[in-house]
């Protein structure tokens, strides 16, 4: 049995013609930020706030949902725009169970030279198995698990060295098992700046 995701109208053909409309828009904006003097490439690993011990949010004083155990993102950084990709999946012991994988888009500031706020909104699919999971989502008619939420962070970079470290909050709608209004979630960030 397929599922529709919320919002989505128009049939599975309009859905795809979505998706690669967005698709497309990302490429031409990542070669367009590639140009930039100022250009980066932030490469993350990332943990999720359950294996921090962390159980709420201290703002919202929401219950923070397990977003994956361990994870990964890759950012183009070109002047306030960011684009990139991220994946974080949920382990029993050493073996990977299930992830989920997401395009990432939206806009970053350094506040001081040494401090970064971002917020990126994402779009991905949730509850991946296999690497062949993640092309049968970005071609599919919509029977995967899609969601779509915000990611603000912030960092800070050590200042002769290209670490970043730091922590993004997650807010998504349509994961497996919400309804309703979105889940949150928190996860820690180390990287490195090129």
């Amino acid at each position: 049995m397929r599922t529709v995701p919320s919002g989505h109208r128009g049939g599975p053909g309009v859905y795809a013609m979505k998706v690669r409309t967005w698709m497309a828009i990302c490429c031409a904006a990542a070669a367009s930020a590639a140009r930039a003097d100022d250009a980066s490439i932030g490469i993350e690993a990332t943990i999720g706030a359950q294996r921090l011990g962390l159980q709420h949010a201290t703002v919202a004083h929401e219950t923070l949902q397990p977003m994956g155990d361990l994870g990964a993102t890759v950012l183009l950084r070109g002047d306030a725009l960011e684009l990139g990709v991220a994946a974080e999946g949920n382990f029993d012991h050493t073996t990977l169970q299930r992830y989920n994988a997401s395009v990432l888009g939206g806009l970053g500031f350094d506040l001081v030279p040494v401090l970064r706020l971002e917020v990126l909104g994402e779009y991905g699919a949730a509850n991946l198995r296999t690497t062949a999971d993640v092309r049968a989502a970005a071609t599919s008619d919509g029977s995967w698990h899609r969601f779509y939420g915000v990611r603000p962070g912030l960092s800070v970079k050590l200042p002769a060295f290209p670490l970043r470290v730091g922590v993004w909050g997650l807010a998504r709608w349509g994961l497996p098992g919400t309804t309703g209004g979105p889940a949150y979630g928190m996860l820690g960030r180390i990287g490195l700046d090129f």
